[in-house]
């Protein structure tokens, strides 16, 4: 069984999928994960693959890492950039 995980951190194509998303069902999904501190800046933003979805992420200063929602299927998923996850 393979478990490795890869991530991308490219705030460009992460901005584009944002908008892509929409405020709607970006508010929505932060609503359904219950995150009661939305993201306050770009630079803990972060997109996670796995072998059985694609996940954009957010870690806080305080180190705390959540998954905001799924994304495959959106177009501006970046096809580059990826970088295997360590630990």
């Amino acid at each position: 069984m393979n478990n490795r995980k890869f991530i991308n951190r490219n705030k460009t194509a992460i901005k584009q999928l944002l908008k892509e998303i929409g405020k709607h069902r970006y508010e929505l999904a932060l609503e359904m994960m219950q995150i009661k501190q939305p993201p306050i800046s770009m630079s803990g933003f972060y997109l996670e693959a796995t072998d059985d979805a694609i996940l954009l992420c957010y870690r806080y200063p305080s180190r705390f890492e959540t998954t905001i929602m799924k994304v495959q299927g959106f177009e501006n998923v970046p096809a580059e950039g990826w970088e295997l996850k360590k630990g």
